[in-house]
């Protein structure tokens, strides 16, 4: 199964695990959101 992680400009990368969306967001200095099952928004931290 593929996760699918949203950016806020349109680009959309796709993982093949949950913990590797988590590590590439916390590496862009945000965090994932879920939007639904697979799909994952990303948040950039404050």
């Amino acid at each position: 199964m593929a996760y699918n992680l949203n950016f806020p400009n349109g680009n959309v990368q796709t993982y093949n695990n949950y913990g590797e969306l988590q590590s590439a967001a916390r590496l862009m200095g945000g965090e994932a959101k879920m939007i639904n099952s697979n799909t994952y928004a990303f948040v950039p931290k404050k």
